[in-house]
């Protein structure tokens, strides 16, 4: 019986470029036959289209030490992935890349255009709002950037991105990744890949 994984991400979020890492190789794993299907979520939708500081974003909440040894930490985990990362020293409104990844799903690319639109923000530092960003992840993904971004600008997917956030609500979903399993299980956080491979084999063999 195939897993089906359903996850909720958000490009700016460091945890679901591990969780997109970990899903890579949950693909491998032959008795599986995981089939994901990625959602949006936005970690903060007030974000200006210019960015915020983290220090703005975490509002003294997260002392400079601090951030700097959870950096490091994750730099770690996304190295153990074979993920390279430079978390960058901002945040950006993801709104338009979500809206994006919905272009992409039209067209079979979306896989293909998840991992651009991570890099480009945790590896590169760029600021996911900006239309140059986004035309150049869409040409990675292969896809037409001239029309994606017309896509973009006129609010095509405008719609369907707010009733996919609606989704995660229903969900009571609040933080992420989350993975939804087969419908009916739901598993919260970047676990260890093994805890998480585990967990799907045993929900695959209730099945």
């Amino acid at each position: 019986m195939a897993i089906r994984l359903t996850v909720f991400s958000d490009f700016v979020c460091p945890f679901c470029y591990i969780g997109e890492g970990l899903v890579e190789k949950l693909r491998q794993e032959p008795d599986l036959g995981v089939e994901v299907t990625w959602m949006p979520f936005q970690l903060n939708p007030a974000t200006p289209p210019e960015g915020l500081t983290l220090a703005e974003y975490f509002g003294g909440r997260m002392p400079p030490d601090r951030l700097a040894m959870m950096h490091a930490e994750l730099k770690a985990r996304a190295g153990a992935m074979g993920l390279p990362m430079d978390p960058p020293p901002f945040i950006c409104n993801t709104r338009r890349a979500h809206e994006l990844a919905e272009f992409a799903r039209d067209r079979g690319r979306l896989d293909a255009l998840v991992l651009p639109l991570f890099q480009a923000y945790f590896v590169q530092g760029r600021n996911l709002y900006e239309e140059r960003v986004l035309g150049e992840a869409a040409e990675a993904a292969g896809l037409d950037p001239v029309e994606a971004l017309e896509a973009v600008r006129e609010g095509r997917y405008a719609d369907r991105v707010d009733e996919r956030l609606a989704l995660a609500g229903r969900y009571g979903i609040h933080s992420v990744p989350t993975f939804i399993v087969n419908e009916r299980y739901k598993i919260v956080g970047a676990q260890p890949y093994e805890v998480l491979r585990d967990a799907l084999r045993s929900i695959a063999q209730e099945g």
